[in-house]
């Protein structure tokens, strides 16, 4: 018997999310979405047919979830239910390229790559600053559609920004450091580059 795609797919994958910061209510809601999706179009494994799993992919119900998931910020956990649903269903063509037609239109509209060509981020940027508020006790982050930014302390400020799936980590530091000799500056400033070298 295949997976079923919301017992066995998309259950799964939201459950992983939730852990890493997924607010509850969102996961909630897009299980909603997909069971009165199930209930219309009868895909699931148990009394229905997989097949017409295609039937949502190509339907109004999937442009509403891809929309609620847009707009919350984690378009990129559909990719990931999409990609195992690719895997789980490769044996059933038509399905297999309806999921692959919704992987690219969603990357498109994301910014993204199809992941099956390239590493893309595992979770969303909401998820990923939640995880450096929890892990690091930082409480000033500041999320916007593509970046991240985190203040540390009053000296200390870390700017993440998001690349078609790459990270990438800018350290602004601002302090104001006196000293009475040429010399004295030169050492301080020569223990700072020292430290970066080594980040």
């Amino acid at each position: 018997m295949k997976r079923d795609f919301l017992r066995n797919i998309v259950n799964p994958i939201l459950n992983e999310h939730v852990e890493r910061g997924m607010p509850i209510k969102v996961a909630s809601e897009i299980r909603k979405l997909v069971l009165q999706a199930e209930n219309k179009y009868k895909f699931s494994v148990f009394g229905g047919d997989p097949r017409n799993l295609k039937l949502y992919l190509n339907s109004e119900e999937f442009s509403e979830l891809v929309k609620f998931l847009a707009t919350s910020g984690y378009r990129d956990v559909l990719l990931r239910i999409l990609e195992e649903t690719r895997e789980a269903y490769s044996e059933l063509e038509d399905v297999r390229l309806a999921v692959e037609s919704a992987i690219r239109s969603i990357s498109r509209e994301d910014g993204f790559k199809d992941t099956s060509e390239t590493s893309e981020l595992s979770i969303g940027i909401n998820e990923l600053a939640e995880t450096i508020r929890k892990r690091l006790g930082i409480d000033h982050v500041e999320v916007s559609k593509k970046s991240i930014k985190l203040l540390v302390n009053d000296n200390i400020e870390l700017r993440l920004r998001v690349f078609k799936g790459k990270l990438k980590l800018e350290v602004v530091v601002r302090k104001l450091i006196e000293r009475s000799t040429p010399e004295g500056l030169l050492e301080v400033i020569g223990k700072l580059v020292e430290k970066a070298r080594h980040i």
